[in-house]
């Protein structure tokens, strides 16, 4: 146990060196995945996404059979934290998908305009979980939002025995995406240009209470990094003009909020963001690490934030899937010495994908670590 802890301190400095923009000794290597490691280890993904711990030890063997690595993201994979967190349904091999097929969130407009009223004079936190409660089909979801999310304290406890640091045991996010999950894309696309204000009122509410609940997560949980999710607000999918009202303001607002409890935010930014890169500089030094999925331009990430934000990625999921240990340890190696060794995390592009070559995986560890 006590080697598992001096590992434990070993990378976690490491990490927070790169994090901070010092220079650790190598470049860590953070990991994600979730049905990857289901299908190595030929767990059934109909119970990997229902049963939380048996998606936590599912992980924690299979990535750790395959080699070194420095830290990992969220600890727990689980549906019914998806259908919360997206205000959507999930649908989930098994019950609504044949056995071995990916879950999938299940987009629906079940948000009418009337609820921005709603959400406005009585507050978001408690129109989401009468929502949730109410007009997502699965009617015990709630019970089962809150033992996942009870169980995530011991999950993060099962990584750190075994001498691996859990980055982000916990999230938050802006209102943009529980937003467009409830409303559907289309719907809430016409609503920022139809009923812009009322739309605006509606987000404030929202982030003052997240941004309140978010405070009181970091002093619960002390983490390294609080993870942000960036998905439908990214530069690819919206204008300058909506981005820089419905979203940026928003960003910025509860990564400052993360930086002043003491922890970093961990910006899990899937998608396009090279034409609003500058716009990251406005954020405290070292209060972030922006971590990219191959959509973004990793390198020119790095020279508009080089000193200031440290990034983090981005083997691409089609390398991990498609192409040869070879090519990936090549990759994983130009990224090493190119954006290294300060202020850069080496990382897959969002998350190891379900069908990635278990060869390839090993071959990114071995390019981070030189075993």
């Amino acid at each position: 146990m006590e080697n598992k802890q001096a590992l434990f301190q070993e990378r976690y400095a490491r990490i927070s060196a790169a994090a901070n923009l010092e220079t650790p000794d190598r470049v860590p290597l953070v990991l994600m995945a979730d049905a990857f490691c289901a299908n190595h280890l030929g767990v059934p993904l109909s119970k990997f996404c229902t049963d939380a711990e048996t998606a936590n030890r599912t992980v924690l063997q299979s990535l750790t059979s395959l080699g070194d690595f420095d830290g990992f993201l969220m600890p727990v994979c689980n549906e019914a934290l998806f259908s919360f967190l997206w205000m959507s349904n999930v649908k989930i091999p098994g019950r609504d998908l044949p056995e071995g097929s990916l879950w999938q969130v299940d987009e629906e407009p079940l948000m009418t305009v009337e609820d921005y009223d709603t959400i406005i004079q009585e507050g978001f936190d408690e129109f989401r979980v009468d929502f949730v409660g109410s007009r997502l089909r699965d009617k015990a979801l709630l019970p089962k939002v809150g033992a996942a999310f009870g169980f995530l304290p011991q999950a993060t406890q099962n990584f750190a025995q075994a001498g691996i640091p859990v980055l982000t045991p916990t999230g938050s996010g802006i209102p943009m995406d529980p937003f467009c999950g409830a409303r559907g894309l289309t719907n809430f696309m016409v609503d920022l240009r139809r009923i812009p204000d009322k739309v605006q009122e509606a987000m404030d509410v929202a982030m003052a209470e997240t941004i309140a609940s978010t405070r009181e997560i970091i002093k619960m949980f002390k983490p390294m990094m609080l993870w942000v999710d960036g998905m439908r607000g990214s530069s690819g999918m919206v204008s300058p003009k909506i981005w820089q009202r419905f979203v940026w303001p928003y960003y910025r607002q509860l990564i400052e909020a993360i930086h002043e409890e003491g922890a970093k935010a961990y910006l899990h930014f899937d998608g396009e963001w090279d034409r609003d890169l500058e716009f990251f500089k406005e954020l405290p030094k070292g209060s972030a690490v922006l971590a990219l999925d191959h959509a973004t331009d990793l390198y020119k990430a790095r020279e508009v934030l080089d000193g200031h934000l440290c990034v983090m990625g981005d083997v691409p999921p089609t390398m991990l899937t498609l192409g040869t240990p070879d090519e990936v340890y090549a990759y994983s190696t130009k990224l090493i010495r190119d954006l290294g060794p300060s202020g850069f995390i080496l990382s897959q592009g969002c998350d190891i994908p379900a069908n990635a070559k278990v060869e390839n995986v090993v071959a990114m560890m071995a390019a981070a670590s030189g075993k």
